[in-house]
């Protein structure tokens, strides 16, 4: 893939690659989504972030380094937009970006994208990611979407593999809530964990609405069903 990069494109992909590189150790894979074809870079060895994020951390539990892995959510979300979702035109605001997939995936769609995740490095390797795949900077904010100081609404809301704690469930929806213009809509997947059934039944009480439906992705060399839900704030927030 041979992109014309801006010389402050090209400039800021390599301070940031050489960075990231020094600090984790980066691979680089190459995926094929609704016959598209993406690059994106990865931590080759997720075990020394982890242990990383532990030295590094007063709270680690708060500052785990999910954004380090191309987690199958991410994934089956990137597929189900490219193949199902028309966004061309609307403003898109990516919850938790990590490596950065689904907003890159959404761009490409046609959609305004503001990426966005509490984690530095999550956001330097959504930029990396980015830049290698368009030649150009990305809109980024840093959003922690639990107290999401952002004023500004979004027609698309796009969140991976976020519903995956109790303790999150209201920050979620708050920020849902918060962050979705009216008329507009959210596209969450889940790995279908038992807890989602307690999310999606505050949901319902909160006046929101959801259709599922169902994507199956190659993790890890096995195929994985991801559910992945459109939803809809039916009532004034």
């Amino acid at each position: 893939m041979n992109l014309p990069f801006s010389q402050d494109a090209a400039y800021r992909f390599d301070s940031l690659y050489q960075w990231l590189n020094r600090k984790y150790r980066l691979e680089q894979v190459e995926l094929s989504i609704a016959g598209e074809g993406y690059r994106i870079f990865k931590i080759q060895n997720i075990d020394e972030v982890l242990e990383l994020a532990l030295k590094e951390s007063s709270r680690p539990d708060e500052h785990a380094p999910y954004w380090a892995e191309l987690w199958p959510s991410a994934l089956a979300l990137a597929q189900f937009l490219s193949r199902e979702v028309n966004l061309a035109g609307r403003t898109a605001l990516e919850l938790g970006s990590g490596l950065g997939l689904v907003g890159i995936v959404a761009h490409r769609c046609g959609a305004e994208v503001l990426l966005s995740d509490l984690e530095d490095d999550a956001l330097r390797m959504a930029e990396l990611n980015w830049i290698i795949n368009f030649g150009e900077l990305p809109g980024m904010v840093r959003l922690d979407w639990r107290n999401p100081a952002l004023n500004r609404q979004f027609e698309t809301l796009l969140a991976a593999d976020l519903a995956y704690e109790k303790r999150l469930f209201w920050p979620l929806i708050d920020a849902f809530g918060k962050l979705l213009a009216p008329g507009g809509e959210i596209w969450l997947s889940e790995p279908n964990r038992p807890i989602a059934v307690d999310f999606f039944e505050l949901l319902k009480k909160e006046g929101f609405e959801w259709e599922k439906f169902t994507e199956t992705v190659e993790f890890e060399q096995r195929k994985v069903d991801i559910s992945v839900y459109r939803i809809d704030i039916l009532s004034a927030f």
